[in-house]
C-alpha cells in the first residue's frame, strides 16, 4: 500500500465485513467490525453540564451516518422531558432512546434493556450514550458492569470526557474563581476528569491561544498522561481526529479511581434540576426567536438575582413549522440562540431544562415569575428537585487484568 492517502478514510466492503483503514495522527490503524456477529461499539461520552456533549454527539452522529453506519443514541437525565433527546439527528438508520429518572449507574438495568432491545430490533453498528452531566465513576459503575456483570457483546470505545474550556480554566486554577462551583460540586467535576481515558477540550473557538496553552498545562500538571483532543463543536476543528480515534481504538483503562460517595452525594444535592413542558398560545403571530430569547433572558436574570449559578439552561419552542432553541452555559454568558426560526408563529410547545447550583424552589420561582402571569401560557407538566444520593446498581471494585 502507498504510504500517503489522498483521503483520510476509505471503505472496502468484503462479504459481511466493513474494513476501515484510518490514519490518525499519521499512523495507520485498522479496525474491522461485523454487525452480524452481535458485537457493537459503544461510545460513552461524558462531561459536566454545559460542556457541549449533545452538540458533539450530534456531530459524531452525522459523521457516522455519512459513512453508512447504523446508529443507536441513548440520552440520560435525572428527570424527563429532555430537549437533548429531541435534538439528536434523526434518520432511517438511527434508533433514539432515553434513560430518565436517574443516571445510568443507578438505572443500569434500564440501560441494559435499551441496549438489548436496540441490538434485537434496529441492530446498530455503533451506540453512543450521553450520561447525566453531574455523573461520574462511570468506568466502575457502567462500562465495566456492562461487560463483567451483564456480559453484553460490546466493543467499548475509550471513555471520553468533554470539557468546556472556560469552565475548566475556572475550576483548575488553584485559587477561587467566582465562575466556579462550590468545592463539593467541584469534586464531581475533577473526578470526571480523573477517570477519563480521553479528555476532549471543547469550544476552542472561545479560547485565546494563551488560554488554551494555560489549560493544557494545567491538565498535564494535575492529570498527567491523559490523551487530549482540542475541538470546537461550532467550527468543526479537531472533530475528525477524535471521531477517527473513537472508531479505531478500544477502552483500556489503567485502573479504577477511589470515590467518596458521601461527598459525591453532597455535591449532587447542591444542584437544582427543573424541567417543564408548557403550551403557549399567542394572541397575535409572534416572532418565535425573539420571544424565546426575551423570555429565557428574563428567567436568567431572575436566577442571577436569587444567587443561583447556572450550570446549563436550555429552552426549546416547538411549533408546527419548526423549532427555536436558546441556551446559557455559564453565569457570565448571555442567553443565545442555538437554533433559529424566522417565521412568526401562533402557538408552540415550550420545553425548559434548567440545571443550576441552587435550591430547586428558586428555579421554579424564576420560571413562574416570567411565564406564570403571561396570557396564553399553560403549564402541562413541571418538576423541580435535587438529585438523590447516587446508589449504583453495580460497582466493580477492581479491574481484571490479563
Amino acid at each position: 500500500m502507498k504510504d500517503r492517502r489522498v483521503m483520510d478514510w476509505f471503505m472496502v466492503v468484503f462479504y459481511d465485513h466493513i474494513v476501515f483503514d484510518t490514519w490518525v495522527g499519521g499512523h495507520g490503524k485498522n479496525f474491522c467490525m461485523t454487525s452480524e456477529n452481535g458485537v457493537r461499539r459503544l461510545s460513552l461520552i461524558g462531561g459536566f453540564l454545559g460542556a457541549g456533549k449533545t452538540t458533539l454527539i450530534r456531530k459524531f452522529s452525522e459523521w457516522l451516518s455519512y459513512r453508512d453506519f447504523r446508529l443507536g443514541l441513548v440520552s440520560n437525565d435525572q428527570g424527563s422531558g429532555l430537549i437533548d433527546t429531541g435534538t439528536f439527528v434523526m434518520s432511517p438508520q438511527e434508533a433514539v432512546a432515553e434513560v430518565t429518572g436517574g443516571c445510568f449507574c443507578c438505572r443500569l438495568d434500564d440501560l441494559v434493556n435499551i441496549l438489548e432491545r436496540m441490538s434485537d430490533e434496529s441492530k446498530p453498528d455503533v451506540i453512543v450514550a450521553e450520561p447525566v452531566g453531574s455523573c461520574t465513576d462511570l468506568m466502575a459503575t457502567v462500562l465495566q458492569p456492562l461487560e463483567r456483570v451483564y456480559g453484553l457483546p460490546l466493543d467499548l470505545c475509550p471513555l471520553s470526557v468533554v470539557l468546556d474550556g472556560r469552565r475548566a480554566l475556572a475550576s483548575l486554577g488553584g485559587r477561587r474563581d467566582p465562575r466556579d462551583f462550590h468545592r463539593d460540586v467541584g469534586y464531581i467535576y475533577r473526578k470526571q476528569i480523573e477517570e477519563a481515558e480521553w479528555l476532549v477540550v471543547n469550544k476552542r473557538d472561545l479560547l485565546t491561544k494563551e488560554q488554551l496553552n494555560d489549560l493544557l498545562n494545567r491538565l498535564e500538571g494535575q492529570f498527567p498522561g491523559k490523551r487530549v483532543f482540542v475541538v470546537s463543536g461550532k467550527t468543526g476543528e479537531g472533530l475528525d481526529e477524535w471521531f477517527g480515534a473513537l472508531m479505531s481504538e478500544s477502552s483500556l483503562p489503567a485502573g479504577l479511581m477511589e470515590m467518596d460517595y458521601d461527598r459525591y452525594g453532597r455535591g449532587e444535592a447542591m444542584l437544582g434540576w427543573y424541567n417543564a413542558e408548557i403550551a403557549v398560545d399567542f394572541e397575535h403571530p409572534t416572532a418565535a426567536d425573539a420571544w424565546l430569547l426575551e423570555t429565557s433572558s428574563a428567567i436568567s436574570r431572575h436566577l442571577a438575582g436569587s444567587g443561583c449559578k447556572v450550570a446549563h439552561f436550555k429552552t426549546s419552542l416547538e411549533h408546527p413549522d419548526g423549532r427555536s432553541r436558546a441556551h446559557q452555559v455559564m453565569d457570565e454568558d448571555e442567553v443565545s440562540l442555538a437554533e433559529s426560526h424566522a417565521i412568526p408563529v401562533s402557538e408552540g410547545r415550550l420545553l425548559v431544562n434548567l440545571r443550576a447550583e441552587g435550591d430547586p424552589k428558586l428555579l421554579d420561582e424564576a420560571v413562574d415569575r416570567v411565564l406564570g402571569s403571561q396570557a396564553g401560557v399553560n403549564f402541562k407538566a413541571k418538576a423541580s428537585f435535587q438529585p438523590g444520593q447516587p446508589r449504583p446498581t453495580h460497582r466493580v471494585e477492581q479491574l481484571v487484568t490479563g
